[in-house]
């Protein structure tokens, strides 16, 4: 059996799109272990996470540390290089760039498959707290060190475009779909959680995702708490927890769930006409923009909000599962309320979702070609 080690600077909380690829080559046959970074959340340095081995290692640290992360980083590629080195896996599989280097050290010294999985282009969704020649210098490290990989895997065929630019060749692209299957929540559980949460006869919208800056939510929170046809289900942590926080307690038709666990989202999704993705779209990975709550929602059968920029808008006009907004300010998400409350518009927008997630934007799809080219890119 082959051994496969990834690589994460996360906890793995599972973090979704590795743990679908995980689950995947398992099943193809492959022995899989995630090893990652616990930055100080107290997990168990060993696990099991539905089959898969999980190895955490523990350096205290938090995100946002803007440059200073280089030391904490630094320790974290040196013990992974070392516990990999124990293991000799066959491939070693680096989830964003911030894993790159010590995959890159892990193949020079063995010899194995390096996989590159890309998420996001990390020069460009850099904060406001790194400077601007660091940068630079990461996007030229970018452009260096993607040639070590046998592979790289990315979202959106723009990320493809932007890295086949850079001299790539061996790139795959796949995006974040979900298996409908795991979407479809019997109706009796649906009835129980409306009751706890004390849905009644709103339209109801739902964001389970990080509250970073990026996100724009304020709007969102405006109008639900000035329109009693509104019920908002809101989840995720990060900078703007505060407000939403504030915004729960001043009205009962905005629930804050807190973090939600991976598998509570299909409930959560499921709960609501439409799922909303407010996005900066003058943040540097706006036009990669691929999210996981865009094929959530065509997995559940539900209404999408989103941006016309990025692969969203793409799939959301062509689709015709929901309303791509040019901006998101409080004017322009009133008009698409005012269109999502039209009954007959909105089951159309859920059926488009529905079709869309179950014959095209399904993981069943994306898996078949994922384990291709690794068998493919395994036999070069």
């Amino acid at each position: 059996m082959k051994k496969i080690t990834m690589l994460l600077t996360n906890a793995f909380l599972p973090d979704p799109r590795p743990h679908r690829e995980a689950l995947s080559l398992a099943r193809a046959g492959y022995s899989v272990k995630i090893l990652c970074w616990d930055r100080g959340e107290g997990l168990a340095p060993r696990d099991v996470i539905d089959g898969i081995a999980v190895e955490r290692i523990r350096v205290a640290s938090r995100h946002g540390r803007g440059p200073l992360q280089i030391v904490f980083l630094l320790q974290v590629w040196c013990t992974m290089a070392a516990r990999v080195f124990k293991d000799m896996p066959d491939l070693v599989w680096c989830h964003d760039f911030d894993t790159l280097p010590a995959g890159i050290i892990i193949k020079k010294c063995k010899g194995n498959k390096l996989v590159f999985d890309s998420h996001e282009v990390f020069s460009k969704m850099l904060g406001g707290n790194v400077p601007a020649f660091l940068k630079k210098f990461i996007a030229i490290l970018e452009r260096w060190l993607i040639k070590y990989a046998d592979m790289i895997i990315v979202t959106c065929a723009a990320m493809r475009d932007f890295y086949a630019f850079r001299g790539a060749a061996n790139i795959l692209v796949v995006g974040n779909q979900k298996d409908p299957a795991v979407f479809q929540i019997p109706p009796e559980m649906l009835d129980g959680q409306r009751s706890i949460l004390g849905i009644g006869g709103e339209l109801v919208i739902s964001y389970i995702a990080n509250l970073g800056p990026e996100r724009i939510i304020a709007p969102l929170l405006d109008i639900v708490k000035d329109d009693s046809g509104l019920f908002l289900i809101i989840g995720g942590d990060g900078c703007q927890k505060p407000l939403v926080e504030a915004a729960a307690r001043d009205c009962r038709r905005i629930k804050y769930l807190g973090y939600v666990p991976h598998d509570r989202v299909p409930l959560y999704t499921a709960l609501a006409d439409v799922v909303y993705y407010g996005y900066d779209k003058n943040s540097g990975m706006a036009e990669y923009c691929n999210p996981n709550k865009l094929f959530e929602a065509l997995a559940a059968g539900r209404a999408f909000l989103g941006g016309d920029f990025g692969e969203m808008g793409k799939i959301i006009k062509e689709e015709g599962c929901g309303i791509a907004l040019a901006g998101f300010t409080r004017e322009s998400i009133q008009d698409a309320v005012a269109i999502l409350k039209d009954r007959k518009r909105l089951e159309e927008f859920k059926a488009n979702a529905r079709t869309a997630g179950a014959s095209k934007y399904n993981w069943q799809h994306v898996e078949k070609n994922l384990l291709g080219a690794v068998v493919k890119m395994e036999s070069n």
